[in-house]
């Protein structure tokens, strides 16, 4: 329940059929406001040494999801140390990891016209006019396909699985090593939001409207009332909430400073260490990329749980541009699309007859200089953008 507008580099098939906006008429929204492109926004992190020390004592009791940490030297011969969501892929770690996961759809009313978000209801904007809820389960983010990764058939799993073994094959490969979602994962029923005018606003654009919000509002109540409310329903530091949204997008400050499809978070719970993501699955003709972003923000969800994975400096791929650096495991940034690095997007055919679109990704060998690279066919990424490992930022860029 809503109807659309917006723009944006990721590309999907526009649907050209326009429909009346819900809950209210056409003329009530605001005109489309044509942003470039998706852009990705990594919330802020305030995680102490004794925090991050913490954060690995309890993963050890069970307190958190599944992890396994990591020590590497760098190719600047400085060690870096960190934290994977799974079992560790070496020594004993050839097992199969089930993550307990959440599934929370978000019905949002934006105050400015009342009009309401659905991901729970049929949408004619979606591919197969479904439920953007059913649209995600049937994805391969919670379902099988096969995957080819370099030229390695990795096997028939769901994508970020597939990716992860394809991250450190030369460690799984032939093994029953798995970090997998259940394909039914547990669905809650959706809680409602509504988003005061001075958070939000609606544009209406090729077939319905837009939903946009301030990602800051959105997350401070996440953390406070949202995930708090929801314990009496199991969520909790020991399983990934992924909240699911129907065509509405955040910005950071302004509207101006828009779109973001998506993020990943983690705080102390309690003290006790939270993660979780939040999705939009754009049906608007707007974006595109269905499950394109969501790829992106479980990846990095399961490469870099705290957001703070330390990596040496690196830049000039994906979003983080020339002239900037960045210093973290966040294996989508360095080929999210719409910036200046050419990406390998994975288009994959599901039963329900939709071809859902898929991000390439950076293997863990890219950020650190791994020589081999324990990645699938030798790669630094897994669909043969990245052939070499990062540069040292500043200037940044990949070897070739």
């Amino acid at each position: 329940m809503r109807h659309l507008l917006l723009w944006c580099s990721l590309t999907a098939a526009v649907i050209s059929y326009a429909i009346p906006a819900a809950s209210g008429a056409q003329d009530q929204l605001a005109s489309p406001s044509k942003k470039p492109k998706v852009i990705y926004i990594v919330p802020k992190k305030h995680f102490s040494p004794q925090d991050l020390a913490t954060i690995r004592n309890q993963a050890t009791s069970s307190k958190t999801i599944p992890l396994w940490n990591y020590s590497v030297t760098g190719y600047n011969g400085k060690n870096y140390p960190g934290e994977l969501v799974g079992r560790a892929p070496y020594t004993h770690g050839h097992r199969s990891t089930t993550i307990p996961t959440y599934v929370i759809p978000v019905i949002f009313t934006f105050a400015d016209t009342g009009t309401v978000f659905d991901p729970t209801a049929p949408d004619l904007c979606s591919p197969n006019g479904d439920s953007v809820l059913n649209l995600v389960k049937q994805s391969p983010i919670f379902q099988n396909a096969a995957f080819t990764l370099n030229g390695i058939n990795v096997g028939s799993t769901q994508y970020l699985d597939a990716f992860e073994r394809g991250n450190f094959w030369s460690y799984v490969g032939g093994t029953p090593y798995h970090t997998v979602f259940a394909s039914n994962p547990t669905v809650l029923p959706a809680i409602s939001v509504t988003v005061p005018v001075a958070d939000g606003l609606t544009s209406f654009g090729f077939c319905g409207a837009l939903g946009e919000m301030d990602i800051d509002w959105w997350d401070t109540m996440l953390q406070t009332s949202i995930i708090p409310t929801l314990a009496s329903k199991g969520v909790g530091p020991a399983n990934f909430p992924q909240f699911i949204f129907d065509s509405v997008v955040m910005y950071q400050g302004t509207s101006s400073n828009c779109c973001a499809l998506g993020y990943h978070n983690s705080y102390l719970n309690g003290g006790i260490f939270q993660t979780y993501s939040a999705n939009d699955f754009d049906t608007s003709g707007a974006f595109g990329g269905d499950t394109s972003v969501m790829s992106h923000e479980v990846a990095e969800w399961m490469d870099d749980p705290n957001g703070v994975n330390p990596t040496p400096a690196w830049g000039a791929e994906g979003q983080v541009t020339a002239g900037t650096c960045q210093s973290n495991l966040e294996d989508g940034d360095p080929l999210s699309p719409g910036f200046g690095t050419a990406t390998n997007p994975f288009s994959v055919l599901m039963p329900n007859g939709v071809t859902y679109t898929l991000q390439e990704l950076a293997y863990f060998s890219w950020f650190y200089g791994e020589v081999p690279s324990f990645g699938s066919g030798g790669g630094y990424s897994d669909n043969g953008t990245f052939l070499g490992h990062a540069k040292a930022c500043p200037p940044g860029g990949t070897l070739p």
